[in-house]
């Protein structure tokens, strides 16, 4: 798409709603900052276990 997209700070917390970029955000190292993950958000195991959930039931 070629799309540059600027952000005028970096996040500094971050709820994953989706499992795939959940685990996008664990390979990037980012785990301080995901405060929270879906209950479909199953990898990576430690977040599942750790983190709390957002969403519904």
């Amino acid at each position: 798409m070629k799309r540059e997209v600027l952000l005028p700070v970096f996040p500094l917390r971050i709820i994953s709603l989706v499992p795939s970029q959940t685990e996008l955000l664990f390979e990037l190292g980012l785990g301080e900052r995901v405060v929270g993950v879906t209950k479909f958000c199953v990898h990576p195991k430690e977040w599942f276990d750790s983190k709390p959930r957002v969403g519904g039931h």
